[in-house]
Protein backbone atom coordinates (compact mmCIF):
# COMPACT_ATOMS: atom_id res chain seq x y z
CA UNK A 1 0.00 0.00 0.00
CA UNK A 2 2.95 2.37 0.55
CA UNK A 3 3.42 2.53 -3.24
CA UNK A 4 -0.03 4.11 -3.69
CA UNK A 5 0.33 6.87 -1.09
CA UNK A 6 2.02 9.36 -3.45
CA UNK A 7 -0.77 8.94 -6.00
CA UNK A 8 -3.46 9.36 -3.34
CA UNK A 9 -1.75 12.51 -2.16
CA UNK A 10 -1.55 13.81 -5.74
CA UNK A 11 -5.25 13.10 -6.33
CA UNK A 12 -6.21 14.98 -3.17
CA UNK A 13 -4.15 17.97 -4.29
CA UNK A 14 -5.81 17.98 -7.74
CA UNK A 15 -9.32 17.80 -6.25
CA UNK A 16 -8.59 20.73 -3.95
CA UNK A 17 -7.09 22.74 -6.82
CA UNK A 18 -10.10 22.23 -9.17
CA UNK A 19 -12.49 23.08 -6.35
CA UNK A 20 -10.74 26.37 -5.78
CA UNK A 21 -10.84 27.15 -9.51
CA UNK A 22 -14.58 26.38 -9.64
CA UNK A 23 -15.29 28.67 -6.76
CA UNK A 24 -13.34 31.39 -8.45
CA UNK A 25 -15.31 31.01 -11.69
CA UNK A 26 -18.73 30.95 -10.01
CA UNK A 27 -18.03 33.78 -7.61
CA UNK A 28 -20.07 36.93 -8.33
CA UNK A 29 -18.12 39.43 -10.39
CA UNK A 30 -17.73 42.99 -9.22
CA UNK A 31 -19.68 45.49 -11.38
CA UNK A 32 -17.36 47.69 -13.45
CA UNK A 33 -17.44 51.33 -12.40
CA UNK A 34 -18.59 53.79 -15.16
CA UNK A 35 -17.31 57.30 -14.90
CA UNK A 36 -19.60 60.32 -15.06
CA UNK A 37 -17.82 61.40 -18.25
CA UNK A 38 -18.57 58.02 -19.86
CA UNK A 39 -22.28 58.27 -18.91
CA UNK A 40 -22.50 61.73 -20.48
CA UNK A 41 -20.83 60.49 -23.66
CA UNK A 42 -23.26 57.56 -23.93
CA UNK A 43 -26.21 59.96 -23.53
CA UNK A 44 -24.79 62.20 -26.24
CA UNK A 45 -24.47 59.21 -28.60
CA UNK A 46 -28.13 58.20 -28.20
CA UNK A 47 -30.40 59.05 -31.16
CA UNK A 48 -32.63 62.03 -30.36
CA UNK A 49 -36.42 61.78 -30.50
CA UNK A 50 -37.60 62.53 -34.08
CA UNK A 51 -38.82 66.10 -34.48
CA UNK A 52 -40.95 67.56 -37.32
CA UNK A 53 -38.78 69.04 -40.02
CA UNK A 54 -38.89 72.80 -40.10
CA UNK A 55 -40.16 74.23 -43.41
CA UNK A 56 -37.55 75.77 -45.69
CA UNK A 57 -38.85 79.24 -44.75
CA UNK A 58 -39.14 80.06 -41.06
CA UNK A 59 -42.93 80.03 -40.48
CA UNK A 60 -42.68 82.71 -37.80
CA UNK A 61 -41.00 85.09 -40.26
CA UNK A 62 -44.07 85.04 -42.53
CA UNK A 63 -46.71 84.59 -39.81
CA UNK A 64 -47.72 81.26 -41.34
CA UNK A 65 -51.10 80.02 -40.20
CA UNK A 66 -52.35 77.02 -42.11
CA UNK A 67 -55.25 76.67 -39.69
CA UNK A 68 -56.69 79.92 -41.07
CA UNK A 69 -59.72 80.43 -43.29
CA UNK A 70 -59.90 80.40 -47.10
CA UNK A 71 -62.24 82.27 -49.44
CA UNK A 72 -64.06 80.47 -52.25
CA UNK A 73 -65.26 83.30 -54.49
CA UNK A 74 -68.33 83.02 -56.71
CA UNK A 75 -69.26 84.88 -59.90
CA UNK A 76 -72.27 84.37 -62.11
CA UNK A 77 -72.66 86.75 -65.06
CA UNK A 78 -69.54 88.54 -66.33
CA UNK A 79 -70.66 91.18 -68.81
CA UNK A 80 -71.47 94.81 -69.48
CA UNK A 81 -73.74 95.50 -66.51
CA UNK A 82 -73.20 95.46 -62.76
CA UNK A 83 -75.83 94.14 -60.36
CA UNK A 84 -76.40 91.62 -57.58
CA UNK A 85 -75.61 88.64 -59.81
CA UNK A 86 -73.45 90.30 -62.45
CA UNK A 87 -69.95 91.78 -62.59
CA UNK A 88 -68.60 93.96 -65.37
CA UNK A 89 -65.48 92.94 -67.27
CA UNK A 90 -63.70 96.00 -65.86
CA UNK A 91 -64.63 95.19 -62.28
CA UNK A 92 -63.64 91.56 -62.73
CA UNK A 93 -60.15 92.71 -63.77
CA UNK A 94 -60.09 94.94 -60.68
CA UNK A 95 -61.10 91.96 -58.53
CA UNK A 96 -58.03 90.06 -59.73
CA UNK A 97 -55.79 93.09 -59.21
CA UNK A 98 -57.10 93.55 -55.67
CA UNK A 99 -56.56 89.91 -54.77
CA UNK A 100 -53.03 89.98 -56.15
CA UNK A 101 -52.07 93.18 -54.34
CA UNK A 102 -53.43 91.84 -51.03
CA UNK A 103 -51.32 88.70 -51.24
CA UNK A 104 -53.82 86.12 -52.50
CA UNK A 105 -52.77 83.41 -54.93
CA UNK A 106 -54.95 81.06 -56.97
CA UNK A 107 -55.40 77.40 -56.09
CA UNK A 108 -57.84 74.80 -57.34
CA UNK A 109 -60.80 73.72 -55.25
CA UNK A 110 -59.71 70.13 -55.69
CA UNK A 111 -56.32 70.89 -54.13
CA UNK A 112 -57.94 72.62 -51.18
CA UNK A 113 -60.28 69.76 -50.27
CA UNK A 114 -57.49 67.19 -50.66
CA UNK A 115 -55.13 69.30 -48.50
CA UNK A 116 -52.66 69.73 -51.33
CA UNK A 117 -52.25 73.51 -51.17
CA UNK A 118 -49.15 74.87 -52.90
CA UNK A 119 -48.69 78.58 -52.32
CA UNK A 120 -45.56 80.67 -51.85
CA UNK A 121 -44.60 81.35 -48.23
CA UNK A 122 -46.44 84.31 -46.73
CA UNK A 123 -49.32 84.26 -49.24
CA UNK A 124 -52.94 83.16 -48.98
CA UNK A 125 -54.77 80.65 -51.23
CA UNK A 126 -58.04 81.72 -52.85
CA UNK A 127 -60.44 79.70 -55.03
CA UNK A 128 -62.31 81.18 -58.00
CA UNK A 129 -65.62 79.64 -59.14
CA UNK A 130 -68.05 80.58 -61.93
CA UNK A 131 -71.62 79.28 -62.09
CA UNK A 132 -73.96 78.59 -65.02
CA UNK A 133 -71.48 78.63 -67.92
CA UNK A 134 -72.66 82.00 -69.26
CA UNK A 135 -71.30 83.54 -72.46
CA UNK A 136 -69.21 86.11 -70.64
CA UNK A 137 -67.22 83.36 -68.96
CA UNK A 138 -65.70 82.06 -72.20
CA UNK A 139 -66.12 83.43 -75.70
CA UNK A 140 -64.28 83.02 -79.00
CA UNK A 141 -63.90 85.82 -81.53
CA UNK A 142 -62.40 86.06 -85.01
CA UNK A 143 -59.23 88.09 -85.43
CA UNK A 144 -57.17 88.16 -88.61
CA UNK A 145 -59.02 85.16 -89.91
CA UNK A 146 -58.23 83.14 -86.81
CA UNK A 147 -60.33 82.14 -83.85
CA UNK A 148 -58.98 83.44 -80.53
CA UNK A 149 -60.17 83.71 -76.94
CA UNK A 150 -61.97 87.00 -76.49
CA UNK A 151 -59.66 89.05 -74.22
CA UNK A 152 -62.83 90.64 -72.83
CA UNK A 153 -64.30 87.50 -71.21
CA UNK A 154 -63.48 85.85 -67.90
CA UNK A 155 -61.14 83.24 -69.37
CA UNK A 156 -59.42 85.84 -71.53
CA UNK A 157 -58.97 88.20 -68.58
CA UNK A 158 -57.67 85.40 -66.36
CA UNK A 159 -55.23 84.25 -69.03
CA UNK A 160 -53.86 87.74 -69.65
CA UNK A 161 -53.53 88.45 -65.92
CA UNK A 162 -51.62 85.19 -65.36
CA UNK A 163 -49.24 86.11 -68.19
CA UNK A 164 -48.59 89.50 -66.57
CA UNK A 165 -48.31 87.97 -63.07
CA UNK A 166 -47.12 84.36 -63.37
CA UNK A 167 -46.94 84.01 -59.59
CA UNK A 168 -50.69 84.65 -59.32
CA UNK A 169 -51.54 81.37 -61.06
CA UNK A 170 -54.25 80.31 -63.49
CA UNK A 171 -56.78 78.30 -61.50
CA UNK A 172 -60.58 78.45 -61.58
CA UNK A 173 -63.53 76.08 -61.73
CA UNK A 174 -66.39 76.62 -64.19
CA UNK A 175 -69.67 75.02 -63.10
CA UNK A 176 -71.65 74.20 -66.20
CA UNK A 177 -75.10 72.95 -67.13
CA UNK A 178 -75.98 70.57 -69.93
CA UNK A 179 -77.19 72.73 -72.77
CA UNK A 180 -74.45 74.51 -74.75
CA UNK A 181 -72.12 75.66 -71.97
CA UNK A 182 -70.81 79.19 -72.65
CA UNK A 183 -73.05 79.58 -75.73
CA UNK A 184 -71.63 79.39 -79.28
CA UNK A 185 -73.15 76.05 -80.24
CA UNK A 186 -70.44 75.26 -82.77
CA UNK A 187 -67.55 75.49 -80.30
CA UNK A 188 -68.63 74.69 -76.74
CA UNK A 189 -66.86 71.32 -76.87
CA UNK A 190 -63.61 73.07 -77.79
CA UNK A 191 -64.07 75.39 -74.82
CA UNK A 192 -64.36 72.49 -72.39
CA UNK A 193 -61.19 70.96 -73.75
CA UNK A 194 -59.34 74.27 -73.71
CA UNK A 195 -60.28 75.05 -70.09
CA UNK A 196 -58.82 71.71 -69.02
CA UNK A 197 -55.74 72.14 -71.26
CA UNK A 198 -55.00 75.51 -69.60
CA UNK A 199 -54.99 73.84 -66.18
CA UNK A 200 -58.37 75.09 -65.01
CA UNK A 201 -61.30 72.91 -64.03
CA UNK A 202 -64.86 72.03 -64.92
CA UNK A 203 -67.50 71.41 -62.29
CA UNK A 204 -70.97 69.88 -62.15
CA UNK A 205 -73.93 72.27 -61.93
CA UNK A 206 -76.53 69.65 -63.00
CA UNK A 207 -78.38 69.23 -66.28
CA UNK A 208 -81.36 71.51 -65.71
CA UNK A 209 -80.45 73.65 -62.67
CA UNK A 210 -83.44 72.30 -60.75
CA UNK A 211 -83.82 72.60 -56.97
CA UNK A 212 -82.54 69.18 -55.99
CA UNK A 213 -84.75 68.92 -52.90
CA UNK A 214 -87.76 68.58 -55.22
CA UNK A 215 -86.34 65.52 -57.01
CA UNK A 216 -86.30 61.79 -56.31
CA UNK A 217 -83.02 59.92 -55.84
CA UNK A 218 -83.22 58.63 -59.41
CA UNK A 219 -83.75 62.14 -60.81
CA UNK A 220 -80.88 63.58 -58.75
CA UNK A 221 -78.60 60.85 -60.09
CA UNK A 222 -79.70 61.65 -63.63
CA UNK A 223 -79.06 65.38 -63.14
CA UNK A 224 -75.53 64.70 -61.93
CA UNK A 225 -74.60 61.53 -63.79
CA UNK A 226 -75.64 62.86 -67.18
CA UNK A 227 -73.26 65.81 -66.74
CA UNK A 228 -70.40 63.44 -65.96
CA UNK A 229 -71.27 61.42 -69.06
CA UNK A 230 -71.34 64.54 -71.26
CA UNK A 231 -67.98 65.87 -70.06
CA UNK A 232 -66.28 62.49 -70.40
CA UNK A 233 -67.50 62.25 -73.99
CA UNK A 234 -65.89 65.62 -74.75
CA UNK A 235 -62.78 65.51 -72.52
CA UNK A 236 -61.74 61.87 -72.36
CA UNK A 237 -60.71 60.71 -68.90
CA UNK A 238 -61.59 63.95 -67.15
CA UNK A 239 -63.07 63.55 -63.64
CA UNK A 240 -66.02 65.83 -62.96
CA UNK A 241 -65.80 65.51 -59.19
CA UNK A 242 -66.97 68.78 -57.62
CA UNK A 243 -70.55 70.07 -57.49
CA UNK A 244 -72.04 73.55 -57.13
CA UNK A 245 -75.59 73.07 -55.89
CA UNK A 246 -78.22 74.88 -58.00
CA UNK A 247 -79.74 77.60 -55.79
CA UNK A 248 -77.47 76.29 -53.02
CA UNK A 249 -80.04 73.59 -52.17
CA UNK A 250 -79.15 69.99 -51.32
CA UNK A 251 -81.28 66.99 -52.28
CA UNK A 252 -83.36 65.35 -49.56
CA UNK A 253 -80.35 63.18 -48.75
CA UNK A 254 -76.96 64.84 -49.22
CA UNK A 255 -75.46 61.43 -49.99
CA UNK A 256 -77.30 61.48 -53.32
CA UNK A 257 -75.20 64.51 -54.22
CA UNK A 258 -71.98 62.94 -53.00
CA UNK A 259 -72.15 59.78 -55.08
CA UNK A 260 -74.46 57.86 -57.37
CA UNK A 261 -74.87 56.28 -60.78
CA UNK A 262 -76.77 57.05 -63.96
CA UNK A 263 -76.84 54.99 -67.16
CA UNK A 264 -73.83 52.99 -65.96
CA UNK A 265 -71.87 56.19 -65.24
CA UNK A 266 -70.76 56.58 -61.63
CA UNK A 267 -69.98 59.91 -60.00
CA UNK A 268 -68.34 60.89 -56.73
CA UNK A 269 -67.98 64.51 -55.64
CA UNK A 270 -65.01 65.49 -53.50
CA UNK A 271 -66.56 68.87 -52.79
CA UNK A 272 -70.08 70.29 -52.71
CA UNK A 273 -70.50 74.06 -52.84
CA UNK A 274 -73.25 76.17 -51.34
CA UNK A 275 -74.23 79.64 -52.56
CA UNK A 276 -73.04 81.66 -49.56
CA UNK A 277 -71.91 83.25 -47.49
CA UNK A 278 -68.44 83.24 -45.92
CA UNK A 279 -64.99 81.66 -45.98
CA UNK A 280 -64.31 77.98 -45.36
CA UNK A 281 -62.26 76.34 -42.64
CA UNK A 282 -58.80 75.07 -43.41
CA UNK A 283 -58.95 71.44 -44.59
CA UNK A 284 -57.03 70.35 -41.46
CA UNK A 285 -59.28 72.07 -38.93
CA UNK A 286 -61.89 70.30 -36.80
CA UNK A 287 -65.31 70.41 -38.41
CA UNK A 288 -64.07 70.80 -41.98
CA UNK A 289 -66.77 69.27 -44.19
CA UNK A 290 -66.15 69.19 -47.97
CA UNK A 291 -69.85 68.48 -48.59
CA UNK A 292 -70.90 71.85 -47.09
CA UNK A 293 -68.55 74.50 -48.41
CA UNK A 294 -69.78 78.10 -48.27
CA UNK A 295 -68.78 80.67 -50.88
CA UNK A 296 -68.54 84.44 -51.07
CA UNK A 297 -70.54 86.03 -53.88
CA UNK A 298 -68.57 88.74 -55.58
CA UNK A 299 -70.53 91.96 -55.69
CA UNK A 300 -68.80 95.03 -54.40
CA UNK A 301 -70.29 95.28 -50.92
CA UNK A 302 -69.78 91.61 -50.11
CA UNK A 303 -66.33 91.43 -51.66
CA UNK A 304 -65.14 94.48 -49.72
CA UNK A 305 -66.65 93.13 -46.51
CA UNK A 306 -64.53 89.98 -46.53
CA UNK A 307 -61.36 91.61 -47.80
CA UNK A 308 -61.62 94.11 -44.95
CA UNK A 309 -62.38 91.32 -42.49
CA UNK A 310 -59.10 89.57 -43.26
CA UNK A 311 -57.19 92.85 -43.39
CA UNK A 312 -58.43 93.62 -39.87
CA UNK A 313 -58.11 90.05 -38.59
CA UNK A 314 -54.91 88.65 -40.12
CA UNK A 315 -54.87 85.88 -37.50
CA UNK A 316 -58.02 84.44 -39.13
CA UNK A 317 -56.44 84.21 -42.58
CA UNK A 318 -54.76 81.11 -43.99
CA UNK A 319 -51.13 82.02 -44.62
CA UNK A 320 -48.88 79.47 -46.29
CA UNK A 321 -45.48 78.34 -45.01
CA UNK A 322 -44.47 77.64 -48.61
CA UNK A 323 -43.91 73.92 -47.98
CA UNK A 324 -46.69 71.64 -49.28
CA UNK A 325 -45.44 68.81 -47.07
CA UNK A 326 -45.88 70.62 -43.77
CA UNK A 327 -48.76 72.30 -41.97
CA UNK A 328 -47.38 75.22 -39.95
CA UNK A 329 -49.42 76.90 -37.25
CA UNK A 330 -48.83 79.21 -34.29
CA UNK A 331 -48.98 77.41 -30.94
CA UNK A 332 -52.25 79.12 -30.02
CA UNK A 333 -53.97 77.44 -33.00
CA UNK A 334 -53.02 73.88 -32.04
CA UNK A 335 -56.35 72.99 -30.47
CA UNK A 336 -58.10 73.65 -33.80
CA UNK A 337 -56.26 70.91 -35.67
CA UNK A 338 -57.84 67.55 -36.45
CA UNK A 339 -54.75 65.37 -36.84
CA UNK A 340 -56.75 62.72 -38.69
CA UNK A 341 -57.07 65.26 -41.54
CA UNK A 342 -53.32 65.81 -41.90
CA UNK A 343 -52.79 62.77 -44.10
CA UNK A 344 -49.08 62.51 -44.90
CA UNK A 345 -48.41 66.16 -43.97
CA UNK A 346 -46.24 66.97 -40.96
CA UNK A 347 -47.56 69.35 -38.33
CA UNK A 348 -45.12 72.11 -37.35
CA UNK A 349 -46.00 74.26 -34.36
CA UNK A 350 -44.10 77.43 -33.55
CA UNK A 351 -44.28 80.09 -30.85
Amino acid sequence: MKYFKPYILLAIILVITFSLIGCSVNAPQEEPQISEETEKQEEANQEPEPQPEEPSVDPASVNANEAGQIMILEWHVIGEKEDRWARTYTNFRKDLETLYEKGYRLVSLRDVVTNNIKVEAGYTPVVLTFDDGTAGHFRYIEQGGKRIIDPNCAVGILKAFAEEHPDFGLEATFYINYYTPFGQKDSWQDKLREIVAMGMDLGNHTVNHHKLNTLSKEKVEEELGKMVEMVQEVVSGYELDTLALPHGINPKDVNWAVSGEYNGIKYHNKAILLVGSGPIKSPVVKGFDPTKLPRIQVFQEEFDKWLNYFDNNPDKRYISDGDPDTISIPADQQDKIDESLLGDKKLYIYN
